[in-house]
């Protein structure tokens, strides 16, 4: 039996999950949706919609989690431009969690542009499943050690758990391939700005730059593709 789940409360109201099973944070507990908004909307979705001005963004998420990114994406993209997102996760959580950590998202009334986030709960996975005219969704059941990109990604979310907790998720087996099915210029944001992790990206072919991180985190990672 799995060990269960439990949602916290984080300091912008947002809630989080502590897994069960590595006993640490899905978001973080200074602000779980201010922590997406800034890391992965902010640095990493409207950056590349400011650099590029595409009509569609192939996403790869790695780190489907509570679906809070995938959820905020689709809220951005109500207009434009075309986001096809591909989202990994290798355990899937049940659905009456879901359904608390929705009350909890959206508490009393305030379920207004809410619709969205069950959508994405309640779509099938391994298929793709249009969840508004400019955003479609494909959730992944996968290890992301057995992950291999059979698509060209402009955007890359790297929201696994950190490398103190999945170590071997953070390693060249990992972005080497993930680097060659990157657009030239493809984006890569995640929180993580560890030594080793950014040296390796380095050498794996990205322009790694350290920026402000979301409060209770001094700094965040983007990481663009040089050509070659």
């Amino acid at each position: 039996m799995r060990p269960s789940h439990r949602i916290e409360i984080t300091n912008d109201g947002s809630p989080t999950l502590v897994s069960g099973i590595y006993q640490t944070e899905y978001h973080s507990k200074h602000g779980a949706v201010t922590e997406s908004l800034h890391v992965f909307l902010r640095e990493g979705f409207s950056f590349y919609l400011d650099r590029y001005n595409p009509k569609k963004i192939n996403l790869l998420e790695y780190g489907f989690g509570t679906g809070l990114n995938a959820y905020l994406t689709a809220l951005a993209s109500e207009k434009g431009p075309f986001v096809i997102c591909d989202s990994l996760e290798l355990h899937p959580l049940d659905r009456p969690l879901i359904s608390t950590f929705y009350q909890k998202l959206f508490p009393g009334k305030k379920k207004e542009n809410s619709s969205y986030f069950l959508d994405i709960h309640d779509s099938k996975w391994n298929e793709t499943v249009g969840i508004h005219p400019y955003f479609t969704l494909k959730k992944i059941q996968t290890d992301f050690r057995n992950f291999t990109p059979s698509k060209i990604y402009d955007l890359v979310f790297f929201d696994a758990f950190g490398p103190g907790t999945q170590a071997d998720l953070w390693t060249e087996e990992i972005f080497k391939p993930l680097w060659k099915n990157m657009s030239e210029g493809g984006v890569l944001v995640t929180y993580c700005v560890q030594g080793d992790f950014r040296r390796m990206l380095q050498r794996v072919g990205f322009d790694c730059q350290k920026l402000p991180g979301p409060p209770g985190k001094r700094e965040m990672l983007r990481a663009v593709k040089k050509s070659n």
